[in-house]
Formats: structure tokens, C-alpha cells, sequence
């Protein structure tokens, strides 16, 4: 891995620290600036607690909240398809599913794409399979899990385990770790995985995840990650030393291995390293 300017631990607090205080500030309706942290001020980053952000909140208030009790299969299905398009729109257009009529769908969702709509979230490459449309690669995927769907769950709840779930579902072509992860995420807070044996010792360590541990710990193996991981989750809830102000609720080690992320995105415009591609107007408006 490049050679990434070292930053102490003390600047990931803060960035947790500020960036939910944002979204305090916001909930609270104060007026911009919401932070004079310029760099927090002028490029876009998730919250801190992914169920915070938009796409997540949708999900949440549309899929996982109304369906609570309804067959865990169609939870695992719906919440699999919704991230594969991760896109609200998308989501407001097929609602939640108790069937899969897949040509029906195809058709719906070419149509939208080609009179322009958006159809697919910018916020992360999907995955697509040559010689296909968008469309009909990520529509045969879902239809995969569709097939799939009452396995998954019954193994999901079998296992109690984030990262079972997630070694199951990356067996499906097209979905690769990204995805199975967010899937896992999101089915944490279902009935599915909501008492699951390893919220807080298992969290799959993506490239970003990476980068900012190497930012704080510049000699660290990817072997070591996990264990680094949780000695910062372990830090985060000490009733002694711990670094966050009461304003910041308890972290799980989602909530660490997201952070961890973000973070690096903040150091890259800090030391003058790049900048994050989306940037966002928070000064005062005028």
C-alpha cells in the first residue's frame, strides 16, 4: 500500500466527533454552517451511524420497519435486491416484493433507464456483466437470490453470524464483498441477524477500512486489522478514558470499520493528498 501521511488516533475521534455533531446540528435545525471545519463543511461524507443516512433511513422507514414480522425470506430478499440498486427511486418504484416477476420488471426498469432516470446509485460501482445492460446484469442476479432466497435465510438464522451470512451470500455471482456486506449490514437490524454472536468482533475490512488504519498504525498487516479494529471499539466504550463525548452514542464495530473509511477520505484533502469526488455546500447561505 502507498505511503500514506501518519495521523494520530486523536484525529479519527474527532472526525466521529464532528461529523455526527453535524447531523445533530442539522436534526436540531440550526442554520449553516453546521461546522467551521472547512473540510467537514465542503465535501460530502456518510454519518458516522449508517442507518442515519438517506438511503439507509428509507429503507428502514419503507422495508424493515412495516415488515418486521412478515417471512424472513422476503426480508433477505428485499433488503438484497434494494442494495443491488441502492437507489431510493428504484425502491419507490418496485416497492417491497412478495413476488419476482422478473421479464415484468426488466421491462419497468429498462424503460426508466433509457427515458433517463436514474436507476442505479452513484454512490458505488455496480456490478455488470459483459455483453449485458446495467439492467440485465444486476436484474440477473436478483434473480438469483430470488431462487436462493428461503436457504439464505434459514442459514442466516442457523449461523447467527454476520460473517457466515456474508460468506453465503458472496457465492452468488455478482454479489462481491461491497454488496454482501451491505446486505449483512442492513439484516443486522432485522429479525434475521439482530442477536447475531459476532456484531461486535466480525466487520468485513474494505480498502478504505484499510487505508485509515494505516494512516494511525503505519506498520500494520492486513492479518491485524480485525484485532486493531476492535482494540478501537474496545477504546470507544471505556467508562474510564473514552474518547467521544456523550453526544456520540455507542459504536458497534460497523460503526468503526465505516468510520475507518470516511476518515481516510478526510485525511486525503488534510495532508493534501486528493480530495473526495463529492463536495457539498455547507457554508452560511447568503
Amino acid at each position: 500500500m502507498k505511503l500514506l501521511h501518519k495521523a494520530d488516533e486523536s484525529l479519527f475521534w474527532y472526525w466521529i466527533t464532528e461529523r455526527h455533531n453535524i447531523w445533530l446540528r442539522r436534526q436540531a435545525g440550526q442554520a449553516k454552517p453546521w461546522t467551521s471545519d472547512p473540510i467537514l463543511r465542503d465535501y460530502k461524507f456518510t454519518n458516522v451511524f449508517r442507518q442515519l443516512d438517506a438511503g439507509t433511513f428509507w429503507l428502514t422507514e419503507h422495508f424493515i420497519g412495516p415488515h418486521w414480522h412478515d417471512d424472513t425470506a422476503l426480508m433477505l430478499f428485499n433488503i438484497a435486491w434494494y442494495r443491488m440498486f441502492n437507489w431510493i427511486g428504484t425502491g419507490e418504484l418496485l416497492g417491497w416484493r412478495t413476488s419476482w416477476r422478473s421479464k415484468s420488471i426488466r421491462k419497468k426498469l429498462t424503460k426508466a433507464h433509457d427515458a433517463g432516470e436514474q436507476v442505479f446509485t452513484g454512490a458505488h460501482i455496480v456490478w455488470g456483466e459483459f455483453g449485458k445492460s446495467k439492467v440485465e446484469g444486476v436484474m440477473d442476479c436478483c434473480d438469483k437470490v430470488w431462487a436462493r432466497k428461503a436457504y439464505l435465510a434459514s442459514m442466516s438464522r442457523f449461523h447467527r453470524s454476520l460473517q457466515q451470512t456474508f460468506l453465503e451470500l458472496k457465492q452468488i455471482r455478482g454479489i462481491g464483498p461491497f454488496i454482501a456486506y451491505e446486505i449483512v449490514t442492513d439484516l443486522r437490524h432485522t429479525r434475521l441477524l439482530h442477536d447475531a454472536r459476532d456484531i461486535n468482533s466480525w466487520a468485513n475490512v474494505g480498502p478504505g477500512a484499510m487505508r485509515g488504519l494505516c494512516r494511525m498504525y503505519p506498520k500494520i498487516k492486513p492479518a491485524e486489522a480485525l484485532s486493531s479494529m476492535r482494540a478501537l471499539l474496545s477504546q470507544s466504550r471505556s467508562e474510564i478514558t473514552r474518547p467521544l463525548p456523550d453526544s456520540v452514542p455507542e459504536l458497534e464495530l460497523r460503526d468503526i470499520e465505516h468510520s475507518l473509511c470516511e476518515f481516510d477520505k478526510y485525511c486525503r484533502v488534510k495532508f493534501g493528498e486528493g480530495r473526495p469526488r463529492s463536495t457539498y455546500n455547507g457554508k452560511a447561505d447568503v
